[in-house]
């Protein structure tokens, strides 16, 4: 009984500090979209321009200048890339496990935020809806305390309550799109490195293929 007493006192104050925690969990989601917007379109790479100009010099195995290709590009993809080539004379094992550590760095580092943005998303509602049930009670206890009914008053006490629940998914409704588009983009750039990544390894094989290839001897005819 003091607990639903102590609950119903706080209940009391409505859900006006819910309206405010919205608000400042709205402004830490825009500060992390705008922020995510300019580092997605800063890093962003044309690989089918890019495969073009590097393919000759791993063909060539010309590895110097496909180390010059990726160093003059910022883009997270070719940075992965550079990683294995910093290790091909390490072996085709040593460069995709150079690239792999690289492409989780890159991964963990892109996906800085987004997990805030997913969860806002998934629960900002719910807090909207946690300010609307509050207003609701404090609207009914004026009404309990109103001697001569007070109807209009309780009305507009609930329609300012659903005022939360609308900001809710105010808050909520940009958060889940721009965390669906940042991970999309975050999961193109893994991809596209990885293509590189595999052009990469394709090259070692087929220079270890060369190596390990037997020579044929001329054969010697036997006199009889």
């Amino acid at each position: 009984m003091d607990l639903t007493r102590s609950m119903l006192n706080m209940a009391m104050g409505g859900g006006t500090w819910v309206l405010w925690l919205l608000i400042v969990l709205s402004v830490i989601s825009v500060i992390i979209m705008v922020e995510k917007a300019l580092t997605f379109y800063r890093l962003r790479f044309r690989d089918e321009q890019f495969i073009r100009d590097l393919r000759p010099a791993l063909e060539d195995k010309d590895w110097p200048q496909a180390v010059s290709w990726c160093e003059s590009c910022q883009a997270p993809e070719p940075q992965i890339l550079l990683a294995g080539l910093q290790q091909v004379e390490h072996g085709k094992d040593s460069a995709s496990e150079a690239m792999e550590a690289e492409r989780i760095r890159v991964g963990l580092q892109l996906s800085r935020g987004l997990n805030f943005l997913g969860t806002l998303g998934a629960n900002a509602p719910f807090i909207g809806l946690f300010g609307t049930v509050l207003g609701i009670i404090h609207a009914f206890k004026d009404l309990a305390l109103e001697e001569g009914g007070g109807g209009p008053a309780v009305m507009a006490g609930i329609a300012e309550a659903l005022v939360a629940t609308a900001v809710g998914l105010l808050v909520a409704i940009p958060a889940v799109v721009m965390y669906n588009y940042f991970h999309n983009r975050l999961h193109q750039i893994l991809e596209r490195s990885q293509r590189l990544g595999r052009l990469l390894l394709a090259s070692l094989s087929s220079t270890q293929n060369s190596a390990a290839r037997p020579v044929e001897l001329p054969k010697i005819g036997v006199r009889r």
